[in-house]
């Protein structure tokens, strides 16, 4: 076996093709995904608002996602295709960190293949982040290539190389503001260990944190001029029940994970059991694993979470198949021929299963958002207008995000979700779904900007069918031309 100057296996042939047949399917799965409709997911179509300015902060998520798709929009407008590529190449950077880690762990080509699979059997890899993540899933890649970068520089002993892991530290940072706790559990796991405590480097140890520190600042300043969104945060995690006792937590807390963990719980559980053995690298993962427990148990109790979702818990336990393939005999057990098995095959069902869901009705029902003509009832409101105005108001976002793939970059798409101070036209078109015309919050937000009051409006209505459902209603959409009230400010 061919290793490096450090005595790290060098990647094979057998790793390239691992990444190629991940690359195919991904792009296959994008693909038919764009075929079976036009419409943008929600969290997708709320990248799409976003980045329509460059700002240091946008909503209660951190803003490297929007960044880059702003960078991205520069070249090639609002477009369905870069949102699903632009998610191809943040999941196949997930996938060859792993194999990274892999690496740097000693692990065999069997092992990597097991921790590579075995992210088809978490259900926040395999199915929502192909459908519709965005912070959550950057954050677990950046986390992934942190972790795979402080391994790489701790065994190589070099101080330039601490760059790596800090600026994919902040990467993590900037892409879900709760990585935070895969960080620190991170730089503790290798201070916990006496053979990788000495290897660290304090001049390599105190540049990451520098480069850390000042790639993140900006944004961090953004925070503090912005207490709000860091308090809607922790509602958000609180949930309805403010003075929730510990118990409570603890038992929320463990829904979230085994929501997280299973399927893969259910086949991972019998194969540790049968197979499991001692070795640095399991060593090293097993240590993470209770760290990163401990930090996040601690995170909970102090702020009183209450409210998870699996997704919420992407960035902090990602590489429980790294775990497992550190920790067990693969050639000891079927259960790891079952895992390799399986996870191939529930890769490929969930890959027919994500477009599937669109395009074949189910009782005549509209399973998924996907369904929504919005891009059509975009193309048909340029018709009727003639020309977009250059600003216009929508009531939600996910409306708001697919009218730009109809329009394009030139129209500023407003939106409750994020509205910039911009100065009005005299006429302002506002379009709306019938149940936000129902919605005070809504009322309120377009007396602020037009002086008028929604329920005094004309409303004209604007249909088009259910994609893939002709038998269902049309989707029906509520728009306005509404002339401002002289005595408003105008943004």
């Amino acid at each position: 076996m061919r290793t490096d100057e450090a005595g790290v296996p060098r990647w094979t042939r057998g790793d390239a093709w691992l990444l190629v047949t991940g690359f195919v399917y991904l792009v296959v799965v994008a693909g038919l995904q764009a075929w079976a409709s036009p419409t943008a997911e929600l969290d997708q179509a709320e990248q799409l608002i976003f980045a329509q300015r460059l700002q240091w902060g946008y909503s209660n998520q951190p803003p490297l996602y929007t960044w880059l798709l702003w960078g991205l929009e520069q070249a090639t407008g609002p477009s369905l295709a870069v949102l699903y590529l632009f998610k191809v190449a943040l999941l196949l950077m997930l996938a060859a960190s792993f194999i990274g880690i892999g690496h740097e762990l000693g692990l065999s080509a069997r092992q990597r293949v097991l921790s590579l699979v075995g992210l088809a059997w978490l259900p926040a890899f395999v199915w929502e982040a192909q459908r519709d993540l965005t912070h959550s899933m950057m954050a677990a890649t950046m986390a992934s290539i942190m972790l795979w970068g402080c391994l790489w520089a701790v065994r190589r002993r070099t101080v330039w190389g601490y760059v790596w892991p800090g600026m994919a530290a902040a990467g993590a940072l900037l892409s879900k503001h709760n990585a935070v706790i895969f960080v620190l559990a991170a730089f503790l796991t290798l201070l916990s260990l006496p053979d990788w405590r000495r290897r660290l480097q304090p001049a390599g140890v105190a540049l990451a944190i520098g480069v850390m520190v000042v790639l993140c600042a900006p944004h961090g300043v953004w925070l503090l001029q912005h207490p709000e969104v860091v308090a809607q945060t922790t509602q958000k995690l609180a949930g309805a029940h403010d003075d929730a006792g510990w118990v409570s937590l603890l038992v929320a807390l463990c829904k979230g994970v085994l929501a997280f963990v299973l399927p893969w719980l259910l086949v991972a559980a019998p194969l540790w059991w049968r197979a499991r053995r001692d070795s640095d690298a399991q060593q090293l993962m097993t240590r993470l694993l209770w760290v990163v427990t401990a930090v996040l148990l601690v995170f909970v109790l102090v702020i009183g979470a209450e409210s998870f979702k699996a997704r919420w818990l992407f960035p902090l336990l990602f590489f429980v198949p790294v775990w497992l393939a550190a920790s067990v005999d693969v050639d000891a057990s079927v259960a790891s021929r079952v895992m390799v098995r399986g996870g191939v095959a529930l890769a490929l069902l969930c890959g027919v299963m994500l477009p599937l869901r669109i395009v074949w009705p189910v009782a005549g029902e509209m399973q998924t958002r996907q369904n929504l003509p919005l891009v059509q009832v975009g193309e048909q409101l340029q018709r009727t207008w003639g020309q977009v105005p250059p600003v216009v108001l929508v009531s939600h976002h996910h409306v708001g995000g697919n009218f730009r793939l109809a329009w394009g970059r030139a129209p500023l798409v407003q939106t409750p979700k994020l509205t910039w101070p911009v100065p009005m036209p005299d006429e302002v078109n506002v379009v709306a779904t019938a149940q936000d015309l129902q919605d005070p919050a809504f009322a309120a937000w377009v007396r602020q900007h037009t002086g008028r009051d929604v329920g005094e409006v004309t409303w004209q209505a604007i249909q088009s069918p259910i994609l893939h459902r002709p038998q269902l209603p049309p989707y029906v959409l509520h728009w306005a031309t509404l002339k401002r009230l002289p005595n408003e400010a105008g943004t």
